[in-house]
């Protein structure tokens, strides 16, 4: 069977997250031609256990980064792109919620780039998704329910992903600034005209802001100690 999308996530712990999008991803449940590859990206208990156990429900696979500075996305988001087996890599975070319209806009997507407006939303501990305005509230909510695309989530044809060089791996070891990096080198190829203008796509979602980490599902710092 062809793989039509490649779904790259890099995750450092974060197992409840993990269980989570796992439960949801069998709920919804994602097409066998799309592969889902999650990185990790050192946890001390592998995530392989948790994963595992739904690899029969979807096409779901974790590859380790073996990589031990403290931040290292860059390194963990090349390596899922070169283990893909898609034309187009859908890259997102942990925190975010592929919808179902994401996912077959995605899968379709014949452009170069698309991002995705985000409403916020939680996987509750059954993996069914809610934007219950109460739960949202108690997963530590405190904006409206919408909020913009952001740079770490889109979908890209692999070939022009690999003709940028991925992500600049420099940034590895401290945190920031790589996702902004990416999205300034495709701005700039697409104003000389070898790529097009990123495009919209539906929207996905997004739990509300991790950092808060009100539930304790995500891993605090989001790097390594």
């Amino acid at each position: 069977m062809k793989v039509e999308l490649t779904i790259v996530i890099a995750v450092l712990e974060s197992y409840e997250a993990v269980y989570r999008q796992c439960q949801y991803w069998a709920n919804m449940p994602v097409p066998l031609d799309v592969e889902i590859i999650i990185m990790d990206d050192g946890s001390p208990k592998p995530l392989s256990a948790i994963v595992e156990t739904f690899a029969s429900a979807c096409n779901v696979r974790v590859i380790g980064t073996g990589d031990t500075r403290p931040w290292s996305q860059p390194c963990a988001r090349n390596a899922g792109a070169k283990c893909a087996k898609a034309d187009y890599i859908l890259f997102t975070d942990i925190d975010h919620i592929i919808s179902v319209e994401a996912l077959v806009t995605a899968r379709m997507f014949s452009g170069d780039m698309m991002k995705f407006p985000r409403e916020f939303a939680v996987i509750d501990e059954k993996g069914n998704l809610t934007q219950d305005l109460c739960t949202l509230k108690k997963y530590g909510l405190r904006r409206k329910i919408k909020t913009g695309p952001h740079f770490n989530t889109f979908v890209i044809k692999k070939e022009l992903f690999e003709a940028l060089n991925g992500y600049d791996e420099s940034y590895c070891g401290k945190y920031g600034g790589d996702d902004t990096d990416f999205a300034d080198r495709y701005s700039k190829l697409a104003k000389a005209g070898k790529a097009t203008r990123s495009s919209l796509g539906p929207r996905m979602f997004v739990f509300p802001d991790p950092r808060k980490d009100v539930k304790q599902i995500f891993h605090g710092l989001r790097r390594k100690k």
